[in-house]
């Protein structure tokens, strides 16, 4: 960025995109990326990372550089984009102009005030028929946050991430922010950065991508993760190249860990106490004594990823270890000993461990998709707690709200997890424990009555026979397996 008349030096913004999923969000960041003036001088961009810089045309003429990070929009990585947050100078956040706020996108708006960060709305997806920018608006009025053009301070931006349209207007509101807040480049600070994904390469070893915060970072360049020294052994940025060094703002991706780091892990230039949180240690969660435990061991392709489904599994699983990286034959031994189900997600599981596996007959499961994992995870859960279910849970749903029409009470409920319809077996859980039994016997969502609500969606329902829900109790939907 420009220097001001003070002389002082700013540093381009880090831009974090949030939204529900199938916002948007991906497809608005691959628009600017494949319209950013690197992505024309450069032929393209060569590495798809969860961090990187596009510099921007101004409808001035001038020229500016945003650093963009990109964070899972499904509910299931609420922890990453918590942490994807600490990073973070301004956040785009990326509401469908059709389907209007959701679930997800109230958790980022909470994240965001409670990080008390500037955001941007960027209303995606006019070029749809149904699009309602009015709705959109009205919702957010009902949060608490008034548009510019009702007379408040919010910037919402019309945007098409298919055609590109309004996406110009979104950079230099972006800028105008950034401009607003004045971030220096500090490149004389001790060296400061984080984490933004991690992975373990099967050539390259540990690898993880880092946006520098302050200072500068040089190949050769010994820093700390925790009290664990790092050697930087190369530096790659997002267009594939290798780089001798990267300062404020800059997205990089680094060799030289002896083990993957966290997402939202923090490097510095001198050791620190290192953070029990940041662990990859043997570890268990919170637990009510007297009650059984799912004992498992978890493995994953990359540190987010990990430490999100960590995020979500009950208090009931003791887990054993967790990791990044292939299923070993040390991890078999492991659950042998312990007596634990080895998940595996979105990675490879060698033909040789596969079999040691099956000769130690320890039980692998692994899956490319998350909530698969969640999903067979907690189903163990809920049998081993009530031995008596034998059953695939269809979806799930808290209750956040009650109405009455005439004399029916009716339940408004917000699905978390797959789906529910008409008719669906559910049981009512409270406090962790199934209390009732019923069905759902009708779903309304505004004025219309609907056969389903799918994961992300509010709606109010009806059951028979009647159960005394309350408010926080959680609505499982399931089939029998018998």
């Amino acid at each position: 960025m420009a220097k001001s008349d003070k002389n002082i030096t700013y540093r381009p913004p880090i831009v974090t995109i949030m939204g529900h999923i199938d916002h948007g969000k991906t497809t608005l960041l691959d628009k600017i990326r494949s319209t950013s003036v690197w992505a024309k001088e450069a032929g393209g961009i060569t590495q798809h990372i969860s961090a990187y810089q596009a510099k921007v045309q101004l409808a001035q003429g001038q020229t500016s550089v945003i650093t963009f990070i990109d964070t899972p929009g499904h509910a299931a990585f609420c922890q990453m984009r918590t942490r994807g947050v600490q990073v973070t100078d301004i956040v785009i956040l990326v509401i469908s102009a059709v389907d209007g706020i959701m679930a997800q996108t109230k958790e980022c708006i909470d994240i965001i005030k409670k990080a008390n960060l500037p955001f941007i709305v960027a209303i995606n997806k006019i070029d749809l028929p149904g699009a309602n920018l009015d709705k959109v608006k009205g919702q957010l009025v009902e949060l608490g946050f008034t548009p510019e053009d009702y007379g408040g301070q919010l910037a919402c931006i019309p945007v098409s991430a298919k055609t590109g349209e309004g996406i110009p207007k979104l950079l230099e509101m972006v800028i105008l922010n950034a401009e607003l807040l004045e971030l220096q480049l500090e490149e004389n600070a001790p060296f400061e950065g984080i984490v933004i994904e991690s992975r373990v390469d099967k050539n390259r070893g540990p690898v993880a991508v880092m946006v520098v915060k302050k200072g500068i970072i040089n190949i050769g360049d010994t820093i700390f993760y925790g009290e664990a020294p790092v050697k930087i052994k190369a530096m790659i940025d997002y267009q594939g190249q290798n780089i001798p060094s990267a300062g404020p703002s800059v997205p990089v991706e680094i060799l030289g860990f002896s083990q993957a780091p966290l997402a939202g892990g923090l490097l510095t230039a001198s050791p620190v106490v290192p953070n029990p949180a940041l662990s990859l240690s043997v570890t268990s969660k919170a637990h009510t004594p007297g009650q059984p435990q799912l004992p498992i061991i978890l493995k994953a392709d990359v540190g987010g990823t990990l430490e999100a489904i960590l995020g979500c599994l009950p208090d009931d699983v003791l887990i054993i270890a967790s990791g990044i990286g292939p299923v070993t034959d040390n991890d078999i031994f492991l659950a042998q000993t312990s007596q634990a189900e080895i998940f595996a997600f979105n990675i490879s599981v060698p033909k040789n461990v596969k079999t040691l596996a099956q000769n130690s007959q320890v039980k692998i499961f692994d899956s490319k998709i998350i909530y698969e994992i969640i999903d067979n995870i907690q189903g163990q859960v809920l049998k081993l707690l009530e031995p008596t279910i034998n059953e695939t849970v269809l979806g799930e749903a808290g209750i956040k709200a009650e109405f009455k029409i005439e004399k029916n009470r009716i339940a408004g409920v917000q699905v978390t997890k797959g789906e529910l319809a008409k008719g669906d077996q559910v049981h009512l859980q409270r406090a962790g424990k199934i209390i009732k039994d019923t069905r759902i016997e009708g779903i309304h969502q505004a004025k219309s009555v609907v056969d389903k609500v799918k994961m992300g969606m509010d709606g109010g329902m009806t059951f028979k026979p009647y159960v005394d829900f309350k408010i926080n109790d959680v609505i499982i939907a399931y089939k029998s397996d018998d």
